[in-house]
């Protein structure tokens, strides 16, 4: 029988995922995890507030990104990125997760808004997340005694984050025209081909058009899409604070942003991982270990169990969309601004 490529990918995905179950087995004590289990169930209803905030601010930052003229109602918005977060739960994050909150907004919103939106949030997300990773892991080398190898991957993030964000502040350093406009222009010029007749980069370019027209239009928004991202890790990094102290294991604020900040390069990077199974548990087990507590099983337990319920949600809550298509007059493509 031939294996497709998906299917290989696939397969190679899973296994990937069991050698790192495996490999998180090494940082968690079974018999412990059992008794943490137990203890966390009458803290559970508090310790899952902050992953509702999570989701309620991730959306409203969703919402915000939308142009004025062209933005759904919160609750479509909350449906459609509980129901697209549970299908890439499942599959390949992002790319099956952002073109579906397009699909799923497809009879109420033209398709290049909705991308230029989840373009603006995500960035504007990814962004805040580079800075909070850097910051956190400078200071969690030189404040939290940790071994060797972990001294110098948390440098390396550190690093990274300083690069990423200068070749950003780079790219942002021009306030006017536009860039994969200037680009496509420019290859059209060498190759002699007309390529912005082509639907897919006619659309793309619609697209950057929109999201600059959002980022420099409203200082307001600007501002919310800054601090936003910041509340949500914090909100995360509370969240591992309250896990670890309902098991008895308290810690302080520099050693819960540090095993935060640890489990979301994990998870960005075994994004391709369906269910992120092995991947949650070692990113999450690992750092706790490495800082000599006890707590680490339960913590990914309970972020194990935490995203299986979203992801349940989302799909209790999959909106219908309407082969209907919004018309020009019903839902306008918003004109970007003169540059």
């Amino acid at each position: 029988m031939t294996v497709s490529t998906p299917q290989l990918v696939s397969l190679m995905a899973m296994a990937i995922g069991a050698v790192l179950f495996v490999v998180s087995l090494r940082y968690i004590n079974l018999t412990d995890t059992i008794n943490d289990v137990l203890r966390l169930g009458f803290a559970l209803p508090a310790i899952l507030v902050p992953g509702c905030v999570w989701h309620f601010l991730r959306t409203w930052g969703w919402w915000i990104a939308f142009p004025d003229n062209a933005r759904p109602p919160f609750t479509r918005l909350f449906r459609v990125r509980l129901a697209a977060d549970a299908i890439s739960f499942f599959t390949i994050r992002g790319f099956t997760g952002e073109p579906l909150k397009v699909v799923l907004l497809y009879d109420r919103i033209p398709p290049a808004v909705s991308a230029a939106a989840i373009a603006v949030e995500r960035t504007a997300f990814a962004v805040m997340a580079i800075v909070m990773s850097g910051l956190v892991s400078y200071f969690a080398v030189q404040r939290l005694p940790m071994p060797g190898g972990w001294d110098a991957l948390f440098t390396l993030v550190s690093i990274g984050a300083v690069v990423l964000l200068g070749v950003l502040a780079q790219m942002a350093r021009h306030r006017t025209g536009d860039y994969l406009g200037r680009f496509v222009h420019r290859l059209a010029t060498l190759t002699g081909r007309r390529l912005e007749s082509s639907r897919v980069i006619r659309f793309i370019l619609d697209v950057e058009d929109i999201v600059l027209d959002v980022l420099r239009g409203d200082r307001r928004r600007l501002i919310i899409l800054t601090v936003l991202p910041i509340v949500c890790y914090l909100l995360m990094a509370l969240e591992v604070w309250l896990v670890l102290w309902a098991v008895g294991q308290p810690i302080g604020i520099t050693a819960a942003l540090a095993i935060e900040t640890f489990a979301r390069v994990g998870s960005v990077a075994s994004a391709f991982i369906p269910a992120n199974i092995g991947a949650l548990e070692a990113s999450n087990a690992a750092p706790v270990a490495m800082l000599g507590l006890g707590g680490g099983g339960a913590l990914a337990l309970f972020r194990r169990v935490r995203a299986t319920l979203w992801a349940t949600l989302g799909l209790i809550l999959y909106p219908r969309v309407n082969s209907q298509r919004p018309t020009s007059n019903d839902q306008p493509l918003p004109t970007p601004n003169a540059q």
